[in-house]
């Protein structure tokens, strides 16, 4: 018996279970074409793949029934229609009505089109029923997009099966678009027009088939993860405005898109970058399709620690031309603010229906420590520069990042000062609710079916210090008496209007990289930075970007500049300054520590750079190095042809928090 799953994933275990979920054996992991194999003969009720539980997104499920005939079955064959069945019938759901439901929703909006013999392929819900050839790969790439939708909002079967099954049961419209776009780029003639594109524009006399199947099998994939995303604005129309833009710019536009990626897909050549030991071989030069349907580039990097040397990487840009890249650090992306918006989208639920803001709260909690400031300028409530950039403060800061995302999700918020405490505030029907990010928690009413807001905590502070149902141990700071009179004194509680009035200038989240510098991301390196209580430190991570000698330009700047050493001119607070000559940290300390400025450092203008180059310290949340036994970046945008990861700096020795 051979056995694989479809799309192709690598490194899966799957198990196979008996009637009452006892396991009876383990396959091997998945090859790079998705096929394992098992031990021994089935016997079994059910497959599943064990899952990789992660905190920020919903897993993705492989597994499938077992029937009689796929106990005998020479050839099985997991895909998203006989996860989707299995799925309903593990929570369940009766095995009419789970092949009823997902045959009709399939047969509907993907096999109408065709031969009306086709629609019997939506019936292949067991691994032993394989759908013919010339639906297969178009209709299961666009059934897994649908299931990959619902993940794209929090939601999964083993996470909230009531919220998944209801979402997938009435979108049949983003079904019928994923299978529009699969099986139009999947077509023969389709194909034959990119062929001869290839031929006109890469000036070829003959098109190399195997490379095109896989570019246009690519553009199928990045297509419809794009197409998946839609669910966002269908299911939380009022609170994704901010996405919509960048949506809508590319609606309509999916074919050319498709046939541009497979253009720059065909065409791309595999990296020939090497790297020393302790980094594992960079990938070869990725292409990818952003949210916005952006064509990017992308190379990747790991490296591991050693008793002697720390895990660090170095980005060179190699090219002659200035790069902007995007980073991903450890599997994070360092968002911009609709990056932010769809990490939200896409946490997993805590419980049935759980709202978005709720969900903006713990995404907050999840990127924050709860530290002395290290900054005190309006500047920083940029809430994506402040997620990646800082992450680390009292409350005041943690409640305005909150307030402005809940803005950017079009939701009614607001700052309320306590004196002694800050708490934002999220209108929901008319009635304002506090949703504390700095300790975690959140209030109630008597009775517990409805969250509070500071005016009932004024009048009633026991709802504090006694409350009806609490989040965390009573003992919990959240629950003290010293709190609840935070909330009791009611003659300095008032709108914090100094954090919601000014408007910030926003800072990008594109690193960029100058022609023949460099960036060294180490995972260990801490960064002690001064605070705004005397005598205490806060142990921040850091990126550490090298300008060459000769360079002259502006360099702009995602993250808070901390410090720049080396010889060369650089202006910055209307001044131009020689690195080697003044203590930049110290004036950069200056600002951030005790200047509340609505205006950061987005850019450095520099004016010349001497021998030894110019190394600019950036600070970054320590939370993307939370792992420091690993580290794993990825650099992607528009051209990032000329970088590549070395593993020269590897030898770095190890340095203390």
């Amino acid at each position: 018996m051979t056995a694989s799953v479809y799309p192709a994933v690598a490194g899966l275990v799957f198990v196979e279970y008996d009637a009452d979920g006892n396991e009876l054996q383990k396959s091997a992991p998945t090859q790079a074409d998705g096929s394992f194999s098992l031990t021994g003969p089935l016997s079994g009720t059910r497959l599943q793949a064990l899952g990789t539980p992660s905190g920020a997104t919903v897993a993705p499920l492989y597994s499938t029934q077992l029937r009689a005939a796929s106990l005998t079955a020479s050839r099985l064959q997991v895909t998203a229609l006989t996860t989707w069945h299995d799925q309903l019938r593990k929570h369940g759901v009766a095995e009419e009505e789970a092949a009823n439901r997902v045959v009709s929703l399939v047969a509907g909006n993907c096999l109408a089109q065709f031969d009306p013999t086709d629609g019997q392929q939506a019936g292949a819900l067991h691994a032993d029923m394989i759908v013919p050839a010339h639906n297969h790969d178009w209709l299961l790439s666009a059934v897994s997009a649908y299931l990959q939708s619902a993940r794209a909002i929090g939601l999964g079967p083993q996470v909230d099966f009531n919220g998944w099954n209801k979402v997938l049961d009435k979108r049949g419209e983003l079904l019928a678009q994923l299978c529009q776009y699969a099986s139009s780029v999947s077509a023969a003639s389709w194909k034959e027009k990119q062929a001869l594109r290839v031929q006109t524009e890469a000036k070829v006399a003959a098109v190399d088939n195997a490379r095109l199947d896989a570019a246009i099998s690519e553009a199928r994939t990045q297509g419809l993860a794009l197409l998946a995303r839609r669910i966002q604005l269908l299911e939380y129309p009022d609170q994704t405005a901010v996405l919509l833009p960048q949506t809508t710019a590319v609606q309509g536009q999916e074919m050319s898109l498709a046939s541009n990626f497979v253009m720059a897909q065909y065409k791309l050549q595999a990296s020939t970058t090497k790297s020393q030991a302790l980094v594992a071989p960079p990938t070869p030069m990725l292409l990818g399709v952003t949210s916005t349907g952006q064509i990017v580039g992308a190379v990747q990097a790991s490296a591991t620690p050693t008793v002697d040397a720390t895990a660090l990487l170095r980005l060179s840009n190699r090219g002659g031309e200035d790069k902007r890249v995007g980073l991903t650090l450890n599997g994070q992306n360092m968002a911009d603010l609709g990056g932010v918006l769809e990490h939200i989208l896409a946490l997993p639920v805590a419980h049935t229906g759980e709202p978005l803001y709720r969900k903006a709260w713990r995404y907050v909690i999840a990127q924050r420590q709860r530290t002395v400031p290290v900054a005190i300028g309006n500047f920083q409530y940029q809430p994506d520069l402040w997620l990646r950039s800082v992450g680390s403060s009292y409350c005041e800061a943690q409640a305005t990042a909150l307030h402005f995302i809940w803005k950017a999700m079009g939701y009614e918020a607001r700052v309320i000062g306590l004196t002694g405490h800050v708490v934002p505030e999220v209108r929901i029907d008319g009635r304002w609710q506090v949703f504390d990010p700095y300790l975690a928690t959140y209030y109630t009413d008597r009775g517990g079916a409805n969250i509070v807001g500071v005016s009932e905590l004024q009048q009633d502070t026991s709802l504090v210090s006694n409350p009806a149902t609490p989040l965390l141990p009573l003992p919990d700071t959240a629950y003290s008496q010293l709190v609840a009179d935070f909330y009791g004194s009611t003659d300095d509680n008032f709108p914090l209007s100094s954090v919601m009035t000014p408007t910030v200038q926003p800072m990008g989240n594109e690193l960029q990289v100058p022609a023949g510098g460099y960036v060294d991301f180490d995972a260990s390196a801490g960064l002690a930075r001064p605070s705004t209580e005397p005598g205490h430190q806060v142990s921040m991570a850091q990126l550490r970007l090298w300008v060459p000698p000769g360079y002259k330009g502006v360099i702009k700047l995602p993250l808070l500049l901390v410090d720049v050493k080396g010889v060369g001119q650089v202006t910055m607070f209307g001044r131009s300054l020689d690195p080697s000559v003044t203590n930049v940290g110290a004036l950069l300390n200056d600002f951030l520590l005790l200047s509340n400025s609505e205006v950061g450092v987005s850019e450095l203008v520099i004016d010349s750079v001497g021998t030894g180059g110019l190394t600019l310290t950036l600070m970054l949340n320590p939370l993307y190095f939370s792992n420091r036994q690993h580290l794993t970046v990825r650099a992607f945008g528009p051209d990032v042809k000329g970088l590549s990861f070395d593993g020269e700096a590897t030898a770095m020795p190890a340095q203390p928090l």
